[in-house]
């Protein structure tokens, strides 16, 4: 992996907000009125507010990130790797500064394997993660009677599904393929 630039663009963990509960004046996807977000998944909540975070760390970063790949004797296109790469570690740098020491961890244990398998999705042009579930689905069918009858079949099919042999990864198992990608980077 490159070596990490030195961005001066660290952030400083704060604490957290308490999340804002508002009542709303229309029916929500339940058809009931009342609390905002009640039947919308958090997640995608958090997530339609990306586009304007991104518009707060243009104006908190882009200038200085762009007078630091500015000031490099490069080429253009190396100045716009340059710009990525200063951009990417200063986001990595920030989220992992916020989070609490003991899932900083787990955040880059997640991150590293959700890289690495977008990575072999690209290189083999395929969708591992779609696989997965089309097959599982094809496999066990889309019924369980509970929670832990599903959690089971999950679980005796993600270790079949991971080390086993297929032809789209040339007959690697989407393990050993994930593997050689995380070694690549040096991230196990």
């Amino acid at each position: 992996m490159a070596k990490k630039q030195d961005t001066k663009v660290k952030s400083k963990a704060k604490p957290k907000k308490e999340a804002k509960v508002e009542k709303v004046e229309e029916e929500c996807g339940c058809g009931e009125v009342h609390e905002e977000g009640c039947c919308q998944d958090t997640t995608s909540i958090i997530l339609e507010q990306n586009p304007q975070r991104a518009y707060a760390l243009r104006d908190l970063w882009s200038d200085s990130l762009n007078e630091l790949v500015d000031q490099q004797i490069a080429p253009e296109p190396q100045k716009r790797e340059m710009l990525f790469l200063a951009l990417s570690n200063a986001m990595l740098d920030m989220m992992m500064d916020i989070m609490p020491e003991e899932l900083v961890e787990i955040l880059a244990e997640n991150l590293d394997d959700y890289i690495a398998v977008t990575l072999v999705n690209k290189k083999y042009s395929t969708d591992m993660l779609k696989s997965f579930q089309e097959e599982f689905v094809k496999e066990t069918g889309k019924q369980f009677d509970d929670e832990e009858k599903l959690q089971n079949a999950l679980a005796d099919f993600q270790e079949k599904f991971w080390d086993s042999p297929r032809k789209d990864l040339k007959g690697k198992t989407p393990n050993k393929a994930v593997e050689e990608e995380l070694q690549k980077y040096k991230l196990c």
